[in-house]
């Protein structure tokens, strides 16, 4: 249930906005997002499986114009580092920069230059509910360096947006962590798109047309130390929010292929369809989410939630989660409350 995404796009639309509010008010300009989350493991199938887990997330999209086009921008993450093994309150916190990046609109596009989220696929961001994107995260592209350049037009009534990014992984000092340390990236770690240069790159078209959305990505992330090939992958996803008077329905469907996943002899498919619908002061959503890595068992995941808007800006959740991850079944039910401003 992510509150502040932000892929290549995003952060040029960012950068922008912030520019352009210049001298409207301050040049300083932020947005943050507090989850208390607690995960709570009922039965599981694996030994020791049965574990509760409570934790934060607190995102922060920070933005300084120094013109009417340029500025810069930062997006800082506390989160917990490590998956825990037992019961866990608040534990193994880290608090890095999963952005840094300079943004200059030159009005027909926008530019991206330093650590950014290139973009790539939306389910790992739109799927409902608490744990509707927990596979589709896996193939959402993060913390790389490089360059992007954003292209906003239209067609008709349609109004799209291509997004172009080159990059490789981050091996900088920001791909540490403050408090529990994550430890530097470095080449010997392997991982597709961890190269010595901007080697790898992904490109992204999205639009909208009145209720229905959708999105077409394709990507190649170049091999890295012990890696077999390069890691190639496709996506496509639509959305589309269906009128019944005061209760509108939501429907969203992604499918992701990648040859040669994380630089492995696999091939890999994932796919997410979800539906949302308002229920009085209640919004009720349901994901079924399918990873299929070629040599892998087959991994399902069927989720259930309700969320409610306490007060502007905070809201709580309880969801159901039923996993079938590497021959294991899980059932874990969990517990949200979010706070953005």
């Amino acid at each position: 249930m992510k509150t502040l995404p932000l892929t290549l796009a995003a952060c040029a639309a960012l950068g922008a906005t912030a520019a352009q509010s210049q001298e409207k008010s301050s040049r300083f300009s932020a947005e943050f997002s507090v989850e208390l989350q607690s995960d709570f493991t009922v039965d599981s199938s694996a030994p020791g499986g049965e574990i509760n887990n409570t934790f934060a997330i607190v995102e922060g999209a920070l933005s300084f114009a120094f013109t009417s086009q340029t500025s810069i921008n930062s997006t800082v993450v506390l989160e917990q580092i490590t998956p825990p093994t037992s019961d866990s309150f608040l534990e193994d916190h880290g608090l890095y920069a999963e952005e840094l990046y300079f943004a200059h609109d030159f009005g027909a596009a926008q530019v991206v230059l330093g650590k950014f989220n290139p973009g790539f696929g939306t389910a790992w961001d739109v799927a409902p509910g608490i744990y509707g994107v927990d596979f589709a995260e896996d193939y959402e592209i993060t913390e790389r360096i490089g360059a992007g350049l954003v292209i906003p037009f239209s067609t008709g009534q349609i109004e799209h947006e291509l997004s172009v990014s080159i990059f490789n992984a981050d091996r900088s000092v920001l791909s540490e962590s403050l408090g529990e340390n994550r430890g530097r990236t470095n080449r010997n770690d392997g991982g597709v798109s961890n190269t010595s240069g901007p080697e790898s790159f992904s490109i992204a078209l999205s639009g909208t047309f009145g209720a229905t959305a959708y999105n077409l990505g394709l990507q190649s992330q170049a091999r890295g130390v012990g890696d077999v090939e390069d890691q190639n992958g496709i996506v496509g996803g639509v959305s589309h929010e269906f009128g019944s008077g005061s209760m509108p329905v939501t429907l969203l469907a992604e499918v992701a292929y990648f040859d040669h996943f994380d630089g492995t002899a696999d091939s890999a498919t994932f796919a997410t369809v979800g539906v949302e619908a308002p229920v009085g002061p209640v919004t009720l959503s349901a994901v079924y989410a399918l990873r299929d890595v070629e040599t892998l068992p087959r991994d399902h995941l069927a989720t259930l939630s309700g969320e409610i808007e306490i007060l502007d800006g905070l809201s709580a959740a309880l969801a159901y989660r039923y996993g079938e991850e590497g021959g294991d079944e899980t059932h874990t039910i969990g517990a949200l409350l979010a706070y953005a401003f």
